[in-house]
């Protein structure tokens, strides 16, 4: 074998991509950094607002570091084409076809069909928090999405619905008060009570100290559950850390599949600035 040395099967990394376990890896260091650095921010600010803006940024320069450089990362509201906007957002992640509007320092208003993904950060989540979460996402998920004619996607028809007829919508904690159950059964009731589709949904909830809550839709899209059969299992799935501990690898996985790649033929700006007079067609 040379100086190569065969993996053991009882190696974790066997059967493994050499490039998939060194991200796997470094994902899981960059998790424990990440629990240390909500520590330090508490040790040193004690008002509320500092620490929740020094733990938003923590998650900002994670995924500058991951993702690539046409997903902007920045915070602020999101308008649609009929003057609609969400609540405040602490993350919000551009596509290549949002306009460079400013350098995204402090909040910003976006347009919906330049949005990739947006997401809430909270550094220990508590049940007010996420019941105002759950209606957010409701009303996020209400804003609409003009689909220009000729508009190109890569993605199959299930993610369409959810993720370029909309756009998705996720919860990051570093802890939670809640148990993983009851953030599970709290969504479950809340989307049941309101009549929501799969498409109208939170999508993904992912807490360092919990685990996660992926919202796998009708079960056909490109990011599956499936059963010790193989049978693709669909709706909210919950994966709590003594079964699977890496969140944080869990989380890029779900945003990587969560934001396809769209190719457009106008700019967005310019159905704003010419309202009516390029073809598009409103989104669900």
């Amino acid at each position: 074998m040379g100086e190569a040395k065969r993996r053991k099967k009882n190696d974790p990394d066997f059967g493994k991509p050499k490039g998939a376990s060194v991200l796997e890896r470094k994902l899981d260091l960059l998790q424990k950094q990440m629990e240390l650095r909500l520590q330090e921010i508490r040790a040193s600010y004690q008002h509320k607002g500092n620490m929740g803006s020094n733990v938003e940024e923590v998650i900002r320069e994670f995924l500058r570091e991951f993702l690539p450089p046409h997903n902007r990362i920045g915070q602020g509201e999101v308008v649609d084409f009929d003057g609609n906007s969400s609540t405040q957002l602490d993350l919000v992640i551009t596509n290549e076809y949002h306009p460079y509007l400013n350098d995204l320092t402090k909040p910003s208003v976006f347009f919906i069909e330049g949005i990739a993904c947006v997401g809430e950060v909270k550094s220990v989540l508590n049940s007010n928090d996420f019941d105002s979460i759950l209606r957010n996402c409701l009303n996020y998920k209400q804003l609409k999405v003009n689909l220009q004619d000729g508009m190109r996607t890569f993605i199959n028809p299930s993610d369409l619905k959810r993720f370029v007829e909309k756009r998705p919508y996720f919860l990051f904690a570093f802890e939670s008060q809640l148990s993983l159950s009851t953030l599970l059964e709290k969504t479950k009731r809340f989307n049941a009570d309101n009549n929501l589709d799969f498409w109208q949904q939170l999508d993904g909830i992912f807490i360092l100290n919990r685990g996660q809550i992926i919202n796998f839709g009708d079960g056909q899209g490109t990011f599956q559950f499936a059963d010790h059969k193989g049978n693709t299992i669909p709706g909210l799935i919950s994966i709590d850390i003594e079964h699977d501990p890496k969140v944080l690898f869990g989380f890029l996985s779900w945003l990587n599949s969560a934001m396809p790649r769209i190719e457009i033929q106008f700019p967005i700006l310019m159905s704003y600035l010419m309202k009516g007079q390029i073809p598009i067609n409103a989104g669900r």
